[in-house]
């Protein structure tokens, strides 16, 4: 939507922001019942509809315009009226009052390693020929994989004990990027994969090469998830009403660049190419639910702040503090 040009321009009058809206919608703390009387007339929000879309709103919470699509031509509209009306508003009515209190609770956010590996994965389709073509150019989606300094240092030790051999990738890597990070996101919110799921697993590490500096590795791999049985992963927020079968095939080929003296990776850069077939709930791959080509391109995220990863919740992972209010993440 911002790569047009019309949008990116008219966004420069704005301060934008971004959140989760799941939070902040089903949230009780002050930051959450702010957006509901914001974006709910008022009032608190008790039913299960959604809130998301893009907002244009004062700082006292005054929704000025509002719109949830991905056209440009309504978004650049939407933002059109929304700055009209910013103009109009009185100055009594655009400042949040002095004394308000918007302190939000933990954040799954707060988990973030400070010493970790932190990953960013794009996933989009991919047509039959290669090229971009019409929708599929713009179909694409992103999250965030994360790993702690121990789970890092793990994965180092399993490629330096046997120089130049292949050998298994450490369980959170393989559990994480099998599962959670390959999976069919493209159009919209969908569900991980269990490791049952899992027909085929096979991610690998090599020790490359090493030098007074730096330790280079090598990454590849195969899996095939299938889901057509039960639910395992338990009673959450991400377990589906009804299960829709669902598979995903990935090649994958990568590296790694380790510095001895910092203990992080200063190079990390994974590409998995596959093809996937069917949909799951609440997805809009249901409506083209035809088996089709996807790849990943998964890197090192240098963004100073980013969102958690989706299925965070789902890490088995004693770093990983679940916010006090024990909500879990789902992306709308």
């Amino acid at each position: 939507m911002f790569s047009d040009p019309r949008v990116a321009e008219a966004a420069t009058a704005f301060i934008p922001a971004a959140d989760e809206v799941w939070r902040l919608q089903r949230g009780g703390d002050a930051e959450c019942r702010f957006f509901q009387r914001a974006v709910n007339g008022g009032a608190l929000i008790t039913d299960n509809g959604t809130r998301q879309g893009i907002y244009v709103m004062a700082p006292s919470g005054k929704v000025l315009a509002r719109v949830n699509s991905l056209k440009p031509d309504r978004v650049l509209t939407m933002m059109e009226t929304g700055l009209a009306a910013w103009d109009a508003l009185p100055e009594e009515e655009r400042h949040l009052a002095t004394d308000a209190n918007l302190e939000g609770e933990e954040r799954w956010e707060d988990s973030r390693p400070q010493a970790g590996l932190l990953l960013s994965r794009i996933v989009r389709d991919l047509p039959p020929e290669g090229a971009a073509d019409g929708t599929r150019a713009t179909r694409w989606n992103r999250d965030t994989l994360w790993f702690s300094k121990e789970e890092v240092e793990q994965l180092v030790k399993a490629a330096r004990d046997t120089p130049a051999d292949w050998v298994p990738l450490p369980r959170p890597f393989a559990r994480r990027l099998a599962c959670f990070t390959f999976v069919d996101n493209v159009y919209g919110q969908c569900i991980p994969f269990d490791m049952q799921d899992l027909s085929h697993l096979q991610l690998e590490v090599r020790w490359e090469a090493e030098d007074d500096d730096s330790l280079h590795l090598r990454f590849r791999g195969q899996t095939l998830a299938v889901e057509d049985g039960a639910w395992q992963l338990g009673d959450n927020l991400w377990k589906p009403k009804r299960m829709h079968p669902h598979a995903l095939e990935t090649t994958l080929l990568g590296s790694g660049t380790f510095d001895l003296h910092s203990r992080s990776f200063t190079v990390f850069e994974l590409l998995a190419l596959g093809r996937r077939s069917g949909f799951t709930e609440l997805n809009s791959r249901r409506f083209r639910p035809e088996p089709g080509g996807i790849g990943y391109l998964i890197e090192l995220d240098r963004r100073p702040w980013s969102a958690a990863p989706t299925y965070l919740a789902l890490y088995e992972a004693d770093w990983v503090q679940k916010p006090a209010s024990g909500r879990e993440l789902r992306k709308d």
